[in-house]
């Protein structure tokens, strides 16, 4: 295969970029946050290899209320309530940073908001780390889009030394399209990291918001990583900190990835934090308890008794259906650390050998994938020395084709990629599971035939390509003409395919915290195409940020007033879409 034609004729050579992002960060004037002063540390790195060597337990949070002031003041309180409860303070907190803070701080301002809170002045980023004695990392959209540079040097310059996230470079940020400048920046903030990184600076990877994050074999997960730290440590410089879990419900499979990482790791550099379960949990909250406490506890005792060095991060029971509040972030939080006196005991009835076969097996296939890539990248013309190139490569080759491509499974045309998965990954057995009840339940019903001629355009305004696949297989079953328009759309281009494909209605999942002012854009939109009558439907989490409140509200009442329809499921989906079909 020749990849070469990807490649645009004037792309700036990697190298270079690279060297001004180093000479940029060398003249950086680098401040010690809170918590590395109390620990006497330069880094968040060097307290982590401390940590493990000593055998201390580390626990991680998110946290992202509507702005920095409401999320500071909701730190201080779990602060206060851990040690109401007897307990130890979260080590960590990730900042679950709005997505426009992707951007160029420029464009910033203008670009719609979602759910979470923005840094808009140097006193908020001052704040991040001179508040409490928790340390930031500047992970979540700091890293990958345009606006990686600002974020990496402001990062920095606060005290923040683990800074992603590396695998969003392969995302769409709302309204830009410039996949070079995306590159360019990423690859030169990456040079700033690396301008610091004998004093402990890290590029954080949370790899399930990446491509393992739709791959169909945790064995690719593992390959894909292995290219993150070539790509992160040989090319760029900067120190790789994989971290991973929220789409792994089985503690035991958990275990065996988490376990092939760190095997493939030689460097040994900590992951900023083992992420849970956050596909495991439902509406029913006293039940995902339970859910929780396996997780979290399986995570743990892998992590000490192989001395990785992360932080358990506990997800709230709540997540599933809304933001969080502090209250419910605190409460996982005390249930983090209680659990840590029963590690002994899981730890002395695991069968380990048999898991580290698992690993064993994963880290093969692994190898197999990475091996497999670098050499079909380099027989395909492509420079796999030079990050600019190798990097924008990889964005446009996309997720599905690096796994039809290079896979460590075996050919076999069974299987939704060609390829029967080495281990099949838990987010995609859920969701097969689910198709395969929906398809089937159409079919016992006699509605296989429901929505015959019409034709619908899905897409999200995120990152969730599974719950795409889920909605064109369920309307395609249902003898839908179903236009995929794929992930991280605009309201302006959903609008546009529509009417270019005469389209009868619009499906749109979300789960960013835009259900309201998405659609009214995408309505705006319609009109402006003379296309109004198309319907449109918007499921997922339908939440959004509104004054007064602290958290996001559900605006599906709202919805409906619009016009929209907001079924609350794929079958509620169905029949709405079908009383319309019947007038087509």
């Amino acid at each position: 295969m020749d990849f070469s034609g990807l490649l645009p004729a004037d792309l700036p050579e990697g190298r270079e970029v690279l060297r001004d992002g180093v000479e940029l960060g060398r003249g950086i004037e680098r401040d010690r946050s809170m918590f590395c002063v109390e620990h006497g540390v330069s880094s968040e790195r060097e307290f982590r290899e401390r940590s493990r060597a000593e055998g201390r337990f580390l626990t991680s949070i998110n946290i992202g209320l509507n702005t920095w002031a409401d999320t500071r003041e909701a730190l201080g309180c779990i602060i206060e309530d851990s040690k109401l409860r007897g307990v130890v303070p979260p080590d960590q907190f990730t900042l679950l940073a709005e997505r426009r803070m992707g951007l160029p701080e420029r464009m910033r301002r203008d670009a719609p908001s979602e759910t979470g809170p923005c840094l808009w002045t140097e006193q908020d980023w001052w704040e991040l780390t001179h508040s409490f004695p928790i340390q930031p990392g500047t992970e979540d959209n700091m890293i990958g889009g345009p606006g990686s540079v600002e974020n990496a040097v402001r990062s920095l310059e606060v005290g923040s030394t683990t800074v992603g996230v590396f695998s969003q470079y392969f995302w769409r940020w709302p309204y830009w399209d410039d996949d070079v400048a995306q590159t360019c920046a990423t690859v030169k903030a990456a040079g700033v990291l690396a301008a610091w990184a004998h004093e402990g600076a890290c590029f954080n990877s949370y790899i399930d918001d990446g491509y393992p994050g739709v791959f169909h074999d945790y064995a690719n997960l593992v390959g894909w990583t292995m290219v993150e730290r070539y790509v992160s440590e040989r090319l760029l410089g900067v120190p790789y900190s994989a971290s991973w879990g929220g789409l792994t419900s089985d503690p035991m499979l958990k275990t065996a990835v988490t376990l092939a990482l760190h095997e493939t790791n030689p460097g040994k550099v900590p992951p900023a934090f083992t992420h849970g379960d956050t596909i495991g949990n439902d509406a029913d909250l006293e039940a995902n308890y339970g859910t929780t406490s396996a997780d979290v506890l399986y995570m743990k005792a892998t992590d000490h008794r192989y001395r990785i060095g992360g932080a358990v991060k506990a997800v709230p029971v709540t997540e599933a259906i809304r933001v969080p509040s502090w209250q419910e972030i605190s409460a996982v939080h005390a249930l983090n650390r209680r659990l840590e006196q029963y590690v002994p005991s899981v730890d002395r009835m695991t069968d380990w050998a048999f898991i580290e076969a698992q690993r064993d097996v994963l880290v093969a296939g692994g190898t197999r994938f990475f091996e497999s890539l670098m050499t079909g990248m380099a027989r395909g013309g492509i420079d796999t020395r030079d990050p600019v190139e190798f990097m924008l490569v990889l964005k446009k080759l996309g997720a599905v084709r690096a796994e039809e491509y290079f896979g460590a499974g075996e050919l076999d045309s069974f299987y939704p990629r060609g390829r029967k998965p080495v281990f099949q990954t838990d987010l995609l057995r859920r969701t097969l599971g689910e198709r395969d009840a929906v398809v089937e339940k159409l079919r016992g019903g006699g509605r296989t035939e429901a929505l015959k001629g019409m034709r619908i355009v899905v897409a999200s305004t995120d990152v969730h390509e599974l719950a795409v696949l889920l909605l064109c297989t369920a309307l395609s079953a249902a003898g839908a003409d179903v236009v995929d328009f794929g992930i991280s759309r605009d309201p302006e281009d959903i609008a546009k395919a529509a009417a270019e494909t005469a389209a009868h209605a619009v499906a749109v999942t979300t789960h960013n915290g835009v259900a309201r002012s998405f659609s009214a854009r995408l309505l705006a939109e319609l009109d402006a195409q003379r296309i109004r009558h198309t319907a449109v439907c918007m499921g997922g989490v339908l939440n959004e940020d509104v004054e007064g409140s602290d958290i996001p509200i559900d605006v599906r009442g709202e919805l409906l007033e619009m016009g929209v329809l907001a079924p609350s499921g794929i079958d509620e989906l169905i029949v709405q879409l079908a009383d319309r079909a019947g007038g087509i």
